[in-house]
C-alpha cells in the first residue's frame, strides 16, 4: 500500500509541476504564513530580495542590518564606480543576525559569476554578540515578535534540502489564506492579510532601487551621548583562550570570502554618539584591530566610531531619508578606491 501511496504522491506532484512550473522560491517554508496586522515584515523583505535578485549577477553585494537597508542607495554608490559595476543592496534588519547576513553572501556567491565584493554594512549598535550569531529564535530587545531568523536563509535557499520540497508547497499560502479567511465557517480562525505601510512602500520601489528603501521612522529623538559599544566574549576551546564575538564572526566572514575568492569589505555606519573617553568602545575597537592584523586582505575603510550630528538620524541606527546622499558620498569614493586597488 505504501508503494501505491508514494506513486500517487509522485503523480500528483508531477502533475502540479507540469501544469504550473512553480518557482523554488515559492515552494519554500521560509515564509511563516501567520500574517497579522501587527506582524513584522522582515522575512518578506528578504524573500522578495532573494527571489527577485537571485540571478542579477552583481559585482558587489551588500548584506547587513537595517542601517544599510535604509541608508545605502546602490544607484548613488554606482555614480562613483566604473561603468558596468552593479551594487546590490540585500541588507535587511538586525534580526536577520550575523548568521543571516553570512548566508545571504553564501547564496549570492554560489549563484553569481561576476560577484567580486561582499560588503558587510552594520551600525556599531548591532555589533556581534551571542544572540546575533547562530542563535535562531532569540528575541531581540525583549520583543517576541522580533526573532533572529538567519538560519532560515541557509535552510530554505542554500542547503540541498530545498531541492526536495514538493512543487505543491508553492500553493501553501493560497490554501492557508482560503481557510483562515472563511469567516464563520471555522470558528474564530479568520485573519487579516498583512497590512504594513512600510512593506507596501518596499514592494513599490525595491526592484527599481536595487534593494534600497528610504526610512519612514517615527521620530523619537536621537541624542549625542558617549558611545558605549558592549563586547561579548566566549571561551574558544580550539585555541584554549577567550575570544571576542567580533573576532569570531569577522573571522568566519573572512573565511567565507576566501572560500569563494571574494574581497570582504566591512563598513561601520556613522552614529550620533560621541567618542568621548573612548572607554565605552575600547574592547570592540581592540578586537577590530586584532582582526585587521590577522586579515590584511579584508578592507575596513572606516573606524568603528564616526560621529555625525544627531539631527541627521531618525533613530540611532538610521540616517534620515533626506541625507542618505551623505552616506553615498562617504561610501562611494571608498568603494571606488577599493576597486582600483584590486584592479577592477
Amino acid at each position: 500500500m505504501w508503494i501505491v501511496a508514494v506513486l500517487a504522491i509522485l503523480a500528483i506532484e508531477g502533475a502540479v509541476y507540469g501544469a504550473y512550473h512553480p518557482s523554488r522560491f515559492d515552494a519554500t517554508n521560509f515564509l511563516q504564513f501567520s500574517f497579522s496586522r501587527s506582524e513584522t515584515p522582515q522575512r518578506l523583505f528578504m524573500y522578495h530580495k532573494l527571489s527577485s535578485f537571485a540571478d542579477l549577477d552583481p559585482t558587489i553585494v551588500q548584506s547587513g542590518d537595517s542601517s544599510g537597508f535604509y541608508g545605502i542607495e546602490p544607484k548613488a554608490i554606482m555614480h562613483y564606480l566604473p561603468d558596468g559595476v552593479t551594487y546590490l543592496n540585500l541588507s535587511c534588519c538586525a534580526n536577520l543576525g550575523f548568521n543571516g547576513y553570512y548566508n545571504v553572501f553564501r547564496f549570492m556567491a554560489e549563484r553569481s559569476k561576476k560577484l567580486r565584493y561582499l560588503v558587510l554594512h552594520v551600525t556599531p549598535y548591532t555589533m556581534p554578540r551571542p544572540e546575533l550569531w547562530q542563535s535562531d529564535g532569540a528575541a531581540l530587545w525583549g520583543d517576541a515578535n522580533i526573532k533572529v531568523f538567519g538560519d532560515a536563509i541557509a535552510r530554505e535557499f542554500v542547503a540541498p534540502q530545498h531541492y526536495l520540497y514538493p512543487p505543491s508547497l508553492a500553493f501553501r499560502r493560497q490554501v492557508s489564506d482560503r481557510i483562515f479567511l472563511l469567516n464563520g465557517y471555522f470558528g474564530n480562525l479568520a485573519r487579516p492579510l498583512l497590512h504594513n505601510d512600510n512593506y507596501f512602500d518596499f514592494l513599490n520601489r525595491y526592484r527599481s532601487t536595487l534593494g534600497w528603501m528610504p526610512e519612514n521612522d517615527a521620530r523619537g529623538g536621537v541624542y549625542a551621548t558617549e558611545c558605549d559599544i558592549p563586547e561579548s566574549e566566549f571561551f574558544d576551546f580550539k585555541n584554549f583562550k577567550y575570544k571576542t564575538y567580533t573576532e569570531e564572526v569577522f573571522d568566519s566572514y573572512a573565511d567565507l570570502a576566501r572560500k569563494y575568492d571574494k574581497t570582504l569589505v566591512i563598513i561601520f555606519q556613522p552614529v550620533a554618539c560621541t567618542y568621548g573617553t573612548g572607554r565605552g568602545s575600547a574592547k570592540t575597537r581592540e578586537a577590530i584591530e586584532n582582526f585587521r592584523r590577522n586579515h590584511p586582505e579584508v578592507e575596513i575603510p572606516f573606524p568603528l566610531i564616526t560621529t555625525w550630528p544627531a539631527e541627521l538620524f531618525s533613530v540611532p541606527a538610521h540616517i534620515v531619508r533626506d541625507h542618505t546622499d551623505m552616506l553615498a558620498d562617504r561610501l562611494g569614493p571608498a568603494m571606488a578606491d577599493i576597486l582600483k586597488r584590486h584592479g577592477d
